[in-house]
């Protein structure tokens, strides 16, 4: 058997086993089931958040997937609100088994505000930050990865909007997943296409009132990221005014040699970036097979990261069978607190040592060590560093 059969042959195994686990969990479309009951759902305990979202899909005939895995040639925005139980288990999704949704058991969703325009969909950003207090005027932008569809995007920023307790205007970018594991290259090239609608909303929230913006991007969706980020770091209309408070990069499914480059055009901005990173990332061990061989950034060398002046969290040694090591950030208790109080306490996930000398210190439940990498390790800047995670 040649090498690419039996990448194929991976390839349909894991979409199997993608497969079986969809159909276990309930169904793949949830979008407008928790619409009747939405409305009563905090007199049942459970706590309503609305995510702002902007997308690159065309719309779907099914209501329950509203839209689809098919690329849309402009974006379409708006609001959505979601229902978390009052029981609800950090790092899991409690998905409604049918359109019959629970709020005291499951996350219910309602049916999408759209917004007509660039403009109406500002004035819905600038409302919701009018709402909150100084302080708390901030916006997080959620890119999703590969094999997502919009119900499992929505059900996920919701998730760890939750979970890190995140007061601020959560915004969710959706790019056309065909959600299908085998489609990983289309994926690819729809991740490529919405790259210039990332830019895009960049422009829209740069003129909100926005105290400051924070990005976390998950999987493929680092690539997009990481391409409009380097498109708008270029573009003279772009005007951040110093807001950008974080980027957290979790398991880049990005070719390392690509994100070396990206890296040489953000040096402005890369001090503010965490890259999350697990070496039993098994999901990213099928990319590297795709990709020729190349490492894929969530699976690389941290120090080799560090050195490029990044602060580096390593949580190899973080057990998280659920997600194929694949979506530690959300998915583990441990760190999906330890971001959120990174976020509470001024988008740092580092620890307080400067020193070379590796320490131990403990957050909640979470082991931490923090190696500083020094100035010109593996070619790099330095003000980078390694942090090692365990439970």
């Amino acid at each position: 058997m040649s090498a690419y059969s039996k990448f194929l042959r991976c390839l349909v195994l894991a979409g199997l086993c993608s497969l079986v686990a969809a159909c276990a969990s309930g169904p793949r479309h949830v979008i407008g089931f928790g619409e009747t009951v939405l409305p009563f759902a905090e007199e049942s305990g459970a706590t309503r958040h609305s995510l702002y979202f902007a997308t690159t899909r065309t719309r779907a005939d099914d209501p329950a997937e509203f839209f689809s895995g098919e690329r849309a040639d402009g974006l379409a925005m708006g609001r959505i609100d979601i229902a978390i139980p009052r029981d609800h288990q950090v790092g899991q999704i409690e998905r409604p088994p049918s359109a019959k949704a629970d709020p005291r058991k499951h996350f219910v969703v309602g049916l999408p505000d759209l917004a007509e325009g660039r403009s109406a969909f500002r004035m819905m950003i600038n409302r919701a930050l009018a709402d909150r207090p100084p302080g708390r005027r901030n916006v997080m932008v959620f890119v999703h990865g590969y094999n997502t569809n919009f119900s499992s995007a929505v059900l996920r920023m919701s998730q760890f909007v939750h979970d890190t307790g995140f007061k601020g205007v959560p915004v969710l970018f959706s790019w056309a997943s065909r959600a299908k594991t085998i489609d990983y290259v289309y994926d690819l090239n729809s991740a490529l296409q919405a790259r210039f609608y990332l830019y895009e909303l960049g422009l829209i929230l740069s003129q909100t009132d926005a105290e400051n913006f924070g990005i976390v991007a998950h999987s493929m969706g680092n690539l997009v990221t990481l391409e409009a980020m380097t498109a708008l770091e270029r573009s003279p209309n772009f005007k951040p005014k110093g807001r950008l408070a974080g980027v957290i990069l979790a398991s880049p499914d990005v070719d390392f040699d690509l994100f070396v480059e990206h890296m040489k055009e953000l040096n402005r901005t890369k001090h503010l970036f965490h890259v999350l990173v697990s070496g039993d990332d098994r999901a990213l061990t099928l990319s590297r097979r795709i990709a020729g061989g190349v490492s894929r950034v969530g699976a690389a060398d941290p120090e080799r990261l560090a050195g490029l002046g990044l602060k580096v969290l390593d949580l190899s040694l973080i057990d998280d069978k659920s997600s194929a090591n694949h979506s530690k950030f959300a998915d583990s208790p441990e760190i999906v607190q330890l971001i959120g109080r990174g976020i509470r306490e001024g988008n740092t996930l580092q620890a307080s040592t400067t020193t070379a000398t590796p320490t131990r210190t403990i957050v909640g439940d979470v082991f931490k060590s923090f190696t500083a990498i020094p100035a010109a390790v593996a070619g790099g800047t330095g003000g980078g560093g390694v942090l090692r995670v365990e439970n």
